[in-house]
């Protein structure tokens, strides 16, 4: 990851438009505490205004070059494996995260884990589980706001201060990056690739709007997930974390609950169609393993067994 990570990247075009992007490896805790040196805030320009405009991508600012590779923006991948990537956003919480993990242990499944930074600080027990328990972990903003409605600092403050205070618990950096709502700016984008995260969207999610039931979401699940297919779930509220009492909070609530009761009965139905459910990080590196060897084979060139 931070100066070192081998994937090969290619860079999303729509980043340097200032189009909002809508939905639809260890290192030391020292190593990543250098991020504040990576990702500086910006310099404001030499008039005094602030030249952050709300939703901007790439402001009047002056910074330093951005050289900073080509991160990818993925929505799935193209694989000949039957694998997938299951992702859960917005935890840990006490509410769902233990469930969650227990279902993934019985299943023998590894995920990706996109916490939310206030969250991962108040439940370092439960951001402690995931790691040891093997999963990966990813960056989805401190407070899970919508990058489109903010500043410059205020989206390099969601992004940053989340890689830096998570990864100050788990003592290794974090690998990817969900954008709340799966919603992304340009300048969001240039913040990921000077942290080295892929971005990641999803092609699925639990199924139709409104609460459901655990069949009805368990049925979408086992019917709908493919090979290559980036499953998107969740283990706790986002914006809800900070409504308590709100219509709005319980509603997520009950989505949520719902969710996670469906979540064995869908790990072992899409087992039982063969697919393999894994982490992002892993799902990516079949992906190129597999473009690895196509392109070998269209050189004519001999493809090594190691």
């Amino acid at each position: 990851m931070m100066g070192g990570s081998s994937r090969r990247r290619f860079l999303l075009g729509a980043g340097a438009t200032g189009l909002a992007i809508g939905l639809g490896s260890a290192a030391t805790a020292e190593a990543v505490s250098g991020a504040k040196s990576l990702v500086p805030a910006p310099r404001g320009p030499a008039d005094g205004t602030s030249g952050q405009g709300v939703g901007a991508a790439f402001p009047e600012v002056w910074e330093e070059p951005g050289r900073f590779g080509a991160p990818r923006v993925v929505w799935s991948l193209p694989v000949e494996a039957p694998l997938a990537a299951l992702t859960f956003d917005d935890g840990p919480t006490p509410e769902y995260t233990p469930r969650v993990l227990a279902a993934l242990a019985a299943a023998g499944v590894t995920a990706t884990f996109n916490v939310m930074g206030a969250n991962a600080v108040a439940h370092p027990g439960l951001l402690r589980e995931i790691v040891a328990a093997g999963h990966e972990v990813g960056n989805h903003s401190w407070s899970h706001r919508d990058q489109t409605g903010l500043t410059v600092a205020e989206t390099r403050t969601e992004i940053v201060r989340c890689a830096e205070e998570v990864a100050a618990i788990t003592a290794q950096p974090l690998t990817v990056f969900r954008p709340p709502r799966g919603k992304l700016t340009g300048y969001g984008l240039r913040v990921c690739a000077e942290l080295g995260y892929d971005v990641w969207i999803w092609s699925c999610t639990r199924g139709p709007d409104g609460t459901g039931t655990t069949d009805v979401v368990s049925t979408h699940l086992a019917r709908t997930v493919r090979a290559g297919d980036v499953v998107c779930l969740h283990d706790g509220l986002g914006r809800g974390t900070f409504q308590p009492g709100t219509a709005f909070a319980a509603d997520l609530a009950a989505r949520r609950e719902v969710e996670v009761r469906a979540l064995p009965d869908a790990l072992r139905r899409i087992a039982d169609r063969g697919i393999t459910l894994t982490s992002a990080g892993q799902l990516l590196a079949a992906a190129d393993r597999e473009a690895a060897v196509r392109t070998l084979t269209a050189a004519g060139l001999p493809v090594g067994t190691a």
